[in-house]
This record gives structure tokens, C-alpha cells and sequence, in this order.
């Protein structure tokens, strides 16, 4: 049981998905603190952020699935009633 952190430690990332922060920018790619920004989970889900990182499940929420974005609800559940967006490559 001692060799459970060490483990744990030495698996950096490894069973952790972390989230990439998206940020809004001007045009000289100077970071805008004032405005939202978003996080996209390791999940697919893309979540708004407030100013000081606090994520706000209470505001609308999408998830990337194959080449669609879809709309999500609070808990994580995609309304497909709602219109999605495709991504081209």
C-alpha cells in the first residue's frame, strides 16, 4: 500500500486527460481578461469559464463527437433537437 503514490506519481498524464483552455485574444494576440473563455475537457465537452477559471455549467455547453458539435445540457447529455454544427477538413 506504501507503493501507491509512487505509482501514481510516476504515471505523469498517463490516465489524466487534461483540459486545454481556449482564450479570447485581440488582434495582436494580447489575452482578453474581461471576456469568457472556454476549456475543452478531455471528454470532447467544451465549458465556459468565468474570469478566474471557475467553469459555469450553467451556461450553454457543447461536445465535439466525431465531426459534429453538439449542443449539450448542464449534465453533459446532447440535445439532438438542437442545431449542431460540422467541422470540414
Amino acid at each position: 500500500m506504501k507503493y501507491l503514490p509512487i505509482i501514481i506519481l510516476a504515471m505523469p498524464g498517463a490516465a489524466i486527460a487534461k483540459d486545454t483552455p481556449l482564450y479570447q485574444t485581440d488582434a495582436f494576440g494580447i489575452r482578453q481578461y474581461h471576456k469568457p473563455a472556454q476549456v475543452i475537457r478531455g471528454d470532447g465537452r467544451i465549458i465556459e469559464t468565468g474570469p478566474y477559471g471557475n467553469q459555469q455549467h450553467h451556461k450553454p455547453q457543447h461536445q465535439i463527437k466525431g465531426n459534429k458539435v453538439y449542443q449539450t445540457d448542464a449534465v453533459g447529455n446532447i440535445q439532438y433537437h438542437k442545431p449542431s454544427l460540422t467541422l470540414k477538413k
